[in-house]
């Protein structure tokens, strides 16, 4: 019997469309992954989130209209078994200390590899790297 595996469902959220569309590309050419959705503010990501249930969301922290520490808390009650990923262009220390203790399961800087990225949400679903 051949066993279909389940792709994590994975909603980016980020206010820059090309870094969207650049996530968006590389986690679909991943066999683990699929893109649900971008959204490019956290308004965007809140109404996302409750329709689309992702497993996993990629979180830019510096948005409009709803930054995403501002939305962490709501995505963090609609989705509580998904993992809520932090992706900042920079370490923003207090900031990022308080998005860890508001909910999210990670921080990763923008400028981190491609592989880092993977291997990071690979670890955070359990899943072999």
């Amino acid at each position: 019997m051949n066993r279909i595996k389940r792709r994590d469902r994975v909603l980016v959220v980020d206010d820059a469309a090309n870094l969207r569309e650049l996530l968006t590309l590389l986690l679909e050419t991943e066999d683990d992954f699929e893109v649900v959705g971008t959204a490019s503010d956290g308004v965007q990501a809140i109404e996302m989130a409750t329709r689309l249930t992702p497993d996993i969301v990629l979180l830019d922290l510096a948005m409009p209209v709803l930054d995403g520490l501002k939305a962490l808390p709501n995505l963090r009650r609609e989705l509580p078994e998904a993992k809520i990923v932090i992706f900042s262009s920079f370490d923003q220390g207090q900031l990022v200390k308080q998005a860890m203790s508001m909910g999210a399961d990670a921080y990763l800087e923008k400028g981190a590899s491609v592989t880092s990225l993977v291997s990071m949400l690979r670890d955070l679903r359990g899943r072999p790297a």
